[in-house]
């Protein structure tokens, strides 16, 4: 029996429509990444589940697809998916539709599992499953309210940084200077106080980085139709002087440059000042989610 664990998909991995024919003659369509193909077989990786081993024999068509559109008005677990892909980790793989991350240590999302979908096991047996191919514990990550929260906590595994998704349609905003670079240079770093672990956890993904003098910091990343905003940090002597509202605005203005239709950011649910700027600048709660490891 093939591993359940297979290679992530990544931004080159091509996604498709398959169309098969059966031994009985059915016709059937199987959409997702293709992740493995040979004179045999055809393997197709879904979103949401483990992949589809399709011979060879049995293929009538394969066309190439675009990403699936994912709207504000999409699931939790859609965005998640999309949230993923701007800060991926270093080493990945897929169980089902379990996404495994492993990083240097430095942040939770990148050393996590990403609990969506279906991981077409029973949850002790994927959590064992993750646990090994990580050589040790895992942290899950899993949208509150969730059907994954509930089987953790019955499993006796407990939450820490609960953490709010908020969401907002890009748009014109207004005009703010700044500096942009494709990768974060000693200006850039110095200002977000970034260690190495997880500045190398940052540029997994491609971002642009936003510099206001030596004041304020942030970093966009894009996928799909999304914008995802991250690393906004203002220098501890200068806050409180609307730095952090101009860095929102530049990284609103990067967004627009880079084509995305919505903006996307998470927020610790303790950070009561950062959800009050975000929420002034038309931000709105699309879900919550946390961290949860073994009690």
């Amino acid at each position: 029996m093939p591993s359940p664990i297979l290679p992530a998909p990544d931004a080159t991995t091509k996604r498709v429509s398959l169309r098969r024919r059966t031994a009985s003659g059915a016709l059937s369509d199987v959409v997702g990444h293709l992740i493995a193909a040979n004179q045999d077989w055809m393997v197709v990786l879904p979103e949401d589940r483990g992949a589809v081993w399709v011979p060879r024999s049995e293929v009538e068509t394969v066309r190439g697809v675009p990403e699936r559109v994912v709207l504000p008005t999409s699931d939790a677990e859609g965005l998640e998916r999309v949230f993923d892909r701007t800060w991926p980790g270093l080493r990945r793989a897929r169980l089902g539709g379990w996404v495994l991350r492993s990083g240097r240590g430095a942040s939770a999302r990148a050393n996590s599992v990403l609990t969506v979908g279906d991981p077409e096991l029973p949850f002790d047996e994927a959590v064992a499953a993750a646990e090994q191919w990580n050589a040790g514990p895992v942290t899950l990550q899993a949208v509150e309210g969730g059907r994954r929260e509930g089987e953790a906590l019955a499993a006796g595994f407990r939450p820490a940084k609960p953490t709010v998704v908020l969401v907002r349609e890009a748009g014109p905003g207004p005009s703010v200077g700044f500096e942009r670079v494709d990768e974060p240079d000693a200006a850039w770093v110095a200002v977000a106080g970034m260690e190495p672990d997880r500045l190398a956890e940052a540029v997994a993904a491609p971002a642009s980085y936003l510099r206001i003098g030596d004041v304020a910091v942030g970093r966009v990343a894009v996928s799909g139709r999304w914008a995802v905003l991250s690393c906004l940090e203002v220098r501890e002597s200068a806050r409180g002087l609307g730095h952090g509202r101009e860095m929102l605005h530049a990284l609103g203005v990067e967004a627009v440059r880079l084509g995305a239709r919505y903006l996307g950011l998470q927020v610790e649910v303790e950070n009561e000042s950062a959800l009050a700027l975000y929420a002034s600048e038309g931000f709105i709660e699309h879900h919550r989610y946390s961290y949860l490891t073994r009690g």
